[in-house]
């Protein structure tokens, strides 16, 4: 069996860093929804335009990935769909990890 502290922190650094650019997306939707409600271009806010810098890394190669009938104005919701699917997927390993170990998950995520 492996170090249980060593496997749990890998494993939430993992979560942190799906976590970043998940809320940069959903705060980028957000803005926009507000954006476009107040008459504004999203393109002229500072925020939307900081969120779209954070999540950028991801949503580029979503290209890749995606059909080419998905047009480019779609790839943050496909880079969305894939980041979410990806922390629940960290999430559950979390708690099988923990469980491997004879541990309720709550109890496992305390330890330091």
């Amino acid at each position: 069996m492996t170090d249980l502290p060593t496997t749990i922190f890998w494993l939430r650094l993992l979560q942190l860093l799906i976590a970043i650019p998940l809320f940069a997306l959903a705060g980028q939707g957000a803005t926009f929804a507000l954006t476009r409600l107040m008459g504004q271009l999203p393109q002229q806010n500072f925020i939307y335009r900081l969120f779209e810098v954070i999540a950028s890394p991801v949503v580029k190669p979503c290209r890749w990935i995606a059909p080419r009938f998905i047009p480019d104005r779609h790839l943050p919701l496909v880079a969305f769909a894939v980041l979410l699917v990806a922390y629940g997927w960290v999430v559950l390993e979390i708690a099988s990890t923990c469980a491997g170990h004879g541990l309720p998950v709550a109890e496992c995520l305390e330890k330091r």
